[in-house]
C-alpha cells in the first residue's frame, strides 16, 4: 500500500477548454469552476473536450470528476505535446476505458489517472461515450503533481458518508423523506510528519489552500479502484501542527469534505 498523496495545485485552471458540443446553459467552461456540480453537458452521447494549457506543463496526476454516466459508459484520456486536437496522444493514450477499470468508476463519478513518472504535455483530450444516453456530463478537470507523505496516516482514521436528505416523522408515524445528495467526509491523523513536509506540503496546505481551495487527496495511489480512494474537496478545519516527542517530527490532523 502506497502512502497517501496530495495534489494541491490544479494546473488545468490556467488553461482554456473547448468541447465538441455543449448545452448553452451548461458550457464546457464549467469544467474550470470549483464546484463539481456545475457541469458541462454535451448534445449527444459521444462527445469530448480538449484542454489547452497554453504551454507545456509537467504533471503526473489527472482527474475528471462530476461525471454522470451509466455502467455501460466508456472514456478515453489522451495527452499530447504537439496536437491541438489531442487526437495524437503522443504523450499518453489510455485507449478505451470501461467502467470497472482501476481508473474509472461511475459509482464515484470520476476518472483518475496516476502516472508512474511526471510527463510533459500541453493538450488534454477526454472522450466520453454513453450509448443510449441523451448527453454526457463532466464537472471538473484536474492536472497536477502529487506528493506522497513520507510516513502514512495512522490507524483509526475514518471515511464517512454524509447524507443531506431530510427525514421527518408525520403525525401518523410515517417517516417522510426529502432526498438530497451525499458526500464523503475524511478524518485522518498523520502523527509522524517529517520536517521537510511540515514546512513544505503541510505549510502550503494550510497557508495557500486553507478552507478556500480544492485539494485532491488519494489515500492509496496504488489502489485497484482509484476513484474510490480519491477525495476532491475542501479542508473543513485548518488544524494545528503539533510537535512530536521526537525532534524534527510533527503531527497533523486532516479533516476534509468532498465538494459537491
Amino acid at each position: 500500500m502506497a502512502n497517501a498523496a496530495f495534489v494541491l495545485d490544479n494546473m488545468a485552471l490556467s488553461g482554456n477548454v473547448a468541447a465538441s458540443s455543449q448545452v448553452l446553459t451548461m458550457p464546457v467552461s464549467k469544467l474550470l469552476t470549483p464546484h463539481p456540480s456545475e457541469r458541462w453537458r454535451s448534445l449527444s452521447d459521444v462527445d469530448y473536450f480538449v484542454l489547452d494549457n497554453g504551454g507545456s506543463i509537467t504533471a503526473d496526476t489527472v482527474m475528471i470528476g462530476g461525471l454522470t454516466c451509466s455502467e455501460d459508459a466508456t472514456v478515453r484520456l489522451r495527452l499530447s505535446s504537439i496536437d491541438a486536437t489531442g487526437v495524437a496522444g503522443d504523450v499518453l493514450d489510455t485507449g478505451v476505458v470501461a467502467n470497472g477499470d482501476p481508473g474509472f468508476d461511475v459509482d464515484y463519478r470520476s476518472f483518475v489517472a496516476v502516472l508512474d513518472v511526471p510527463l510533459d504535455w500541453r493538450y488534454l483530450r477526454f472522450d466520453i461515450s454513453d450509448a443510449g444516453a441523451d448527453y454526457v456530463e463532466a464537472g471538473f478537470v484536474l492536472e497536477g503533481l502529487r506528493e506522497e507523505m513520507a510516513v502514512n496516516f495512522a490507524q483509526g482514521g475514518s471515511v464517512q458518508y454524509v447524507d443531506r436528505s431530510r427525514v421527518s416523522k408525520s403525525s401518523s408515524g410515517l417517516s417522510l423523506v426529502w432526498q438530497d445528495n451525499q458526500f464523503r467526509r475524511v478524518d485522518l491523523s498523520f502523527p509522524w510528519v517529517e520536517e521537510s513536509q511540515r514546512y513544505g506540503l503541510i505549510e502550503r496546505l494550510d497557508r495557500v489552500c486553507g478552507r478556500r481551495s480544492n485539494v485532491l487527496l488519494i489515500t492509496e495511489p496504488d489502489a485497484a479502484n482509484l476513484p474510490r480512494v480519491s477525495f476532491y474537496g475542501l479542508m473543513t478545519d485548518v488544524t494545528p501542527v503539533t510537535f512530536g516527542i521526537i525532534f524534527d517530527l510533527y503531527g497533523k490532523q486532516l479533516r476534509m469534505e468532498e465538494r459537491i
